[in-house]
């Protein structure tokens, strides 16, 4: 009897067990069996098809922000720029993508990342082949701002396709490897920069018409990126995330088949999982027309400004809008200072003084230039070019080498000590380092502090990224991406252009300021949501 009292209570046992099983099978959501279904497709093939295109993506767009830094010196006279055009140059792309942003991150939610990624690159190759022809200063200035309009268009849905065809178990580590693509393309536009910028390249069709200068091979040489994504992209599918959202399951369930089919080998049919219903019921949706997905995607963004999502938002805005002022600005202008010490050093004999006093006689030189030029009212008579030399480059690439090393240490530890400790400790290392200019005479000093602030400023932008494609639902995911970067790039925008002011008022000034301003961000990392805790399970929203 006691057996049989035994065998029952492991049946009952086992009953309450596959009940339970049951039930939790039916309460999983959409979301949750598709990032089982990304899972179990693995990461393979298919995704690696997808991080070349984003690489070719990434460096199709850091060109458009990079390159003008690098022919400030090479087109000084070429185009008759003072310090506040070489400003606005620098700026233009930000205020392409500050007008375009709120309408580009609306439609990509509602229309999808496959059609934005593939004209948006197709427009950036026809800016390219614009700027390269440019013979005059406001032509250049067309093409950038052109630039920063199809910019706006790919930068979100660069990053959302990152994430969203990637499975929870490896996110945080492929998008700090999608944030070192930035890294290796400052790499590369400096080294092609070195490799084009340096050759005494002048070619004259029509002489005073049609020019052409290095400067202008370089420009030409950017818009081979922007064709390599842009054919990657049309062979890549939509997101299956996005897909969903707007229910269409059986395509979304297709292009899941497709990645683990690329992945693993195996034919299609082989897939185990049939639906992202939990009843195992297809649901396949009427036809929706664009006017409706616009008004889905209406409804849906409403969510974005309610709470709390709305203070999620607010907070991400501040500190992206407060770094990029400080990270943009010292970037952009970064080639332009080595070559500013480059020259000193080639004046002087080799020696170096402090770093104030280099970047202060700079700016005298060139306001007595100007007022010159405002004097005998021709601008070509007076100026000299300051032509950058192999030290500039070498900068430049030694600031992308430092962004690369501390992004793959931060994908090494991130998961030991957490990505708001590791930005905290980022932006207190990056105060520092721009502090320090101050007392610093070395040039390979001067090098490595202004690199090393750079780097440090865009490996914790990259960890924020993180945190902020884990904290937004998909349905608005691309839009609040670039509302922030919207506010984000207006703060480039305003670092790029009050730079050269603050330089003019005092070489310190400017230093002083980014430290302070960075060590307020690092106060605000605390109050930055952590994905992990808040939404493990799902590992998506």
């Amino acid at each position: 009897m006691d057996r049989i009292d035994m065998l029952n209570n492991i049946a009952s046992f086992t009953s309450i067990k596959t009940t339970v099983k049951i039930e939790n099978e039916a309460t999983k959501t959409p979301m949750q069996i598709l990032e089982e279904a990304l899972e179990y497709s693995k990461f393979g093939y298919f995704n690696y098809k997808l991080m070349f295109a984003t690489l070719m993506a990434v460096f199709s767009y850091t060109s458009v922000t990079t390159t003008s830094s690098y022919i400030l010196s090479s087109a000084e006279c070429d185009l008759n720029m003072s310090i506040m055009q070489k400003g606005l140059l620098n700026a233009m792309p930000f205020f392409g993508q500050v007008a375009a942003a709120p309408f580009t991150g609306f439609v990509t939610d509602a229309l999808g990342r496959k059609m934005f990624l593939v004209w948006g690159h197709a427009g950036m190759l026809a800016c390219a082949l614009l700027e390269g022809t440019s013979q005059s200063y406001w032509m250049l200035l067309l093409g950038k701002l052109l630039d920063g309009i199809f910019l706006s268009f790919t930068f979100s849905a660069t990053a959302v396709m990152v994430t969203e065809f990637t499975h929870k178990g490896v996110r945080d580590k492929v998008l700090l490897v999608y944030s070192s693509f930035m890294s290796s393309s400052l790499i590369l536009c400096a080294l092609v920069a070195w490799g084009i910028l340096t050759k005494p390249w002048d070619f004259i069709i029509i002489k005073g018409y049609l020019e052409f200068h290095p400067w202008n091979m370089y420009l030409y040489s950017t818009a081979l990126s922007s064709l390599i994504a842009m054919i990657l992209y049309i062979h890549l599918p939509e997101s299956p995330k996005f897909l969903l959202t707007l229910g269409k399951e059986s395509e979304a369930l297709e292009v899941i088949k497709r990645i683990y089919h690329e992945n693993s080998g195996q034919p299609k049919d082989s897939f185990p999982i049939t639906s992202f219903n939990a009843s195992g019921v297809h649901f396949t949706p009427e036809n929706i027309s664009i006017k409706k997905q616009l008004t889905n995607a209406l409804f849906q963004s409403k969510e974005l400004f309610m709470r709390p999502l709305i203070f999620v938002l607010m907070l991400f805005a501040t500190s992206t809008f407060v770094n990029l002022f400080a990270y943009s600005a010292l970037r952009l202008w970064f080639p332009q200072i080595s070559t500013i010490i480059e020259n000193h050093q080639s004046k002087h004999g080799g020696e170096t003084d402090r770093f104030c006093v280099m970047i202060d006689g700079y700016t005298s030189e060139l306001a007595n230039n100007v007022s010159l030029a405002a004097a005998s009212n021709s601008i070509s008579d007076v100026c000299v070019p300051h032509p950058a030399g192999a030290d500039t480059y070498i900068n430049g690439i030694i600031l992308g080498f430092l962004s690369l090393a501390l992004i793959l240490i931060s994908t090494a530890v991130v998961d030991f000590i957490g990505q708001k400790l590791l930005m905290f400790v980022l932006f207190i290392a990056c105060a520092t380092c721009s502090a320090a200019l101050y007392w610093t005479s070395s040039s390979l000093s001067i090098g490595l502090l202004l690199a090393g602030t750079c780097a440090l400023m865009q490996c914790a932008l990259s960890l924020q990224n993180t945190v902020l494609m884990r904290s937004v639902p998909t349905s608005v995911r691309a839009l609040a991406l670039t509302l922030i970067i919207m506010l984000g790039r207006v703060g480039s925008l305003v670092g790029s252009v009050l730079f050269p002011v603050m330089l003019e008022g005092g070489c310190m000034f400017p230093f002083m300021t980014l430290s302070i301003i960075t060590l307020g961000v690092a106060g605000l990392v605390y109050f930055f949501p952590n994905p992990k805790k808040e939404n493990a399970e799902a590992g998506d929203k």
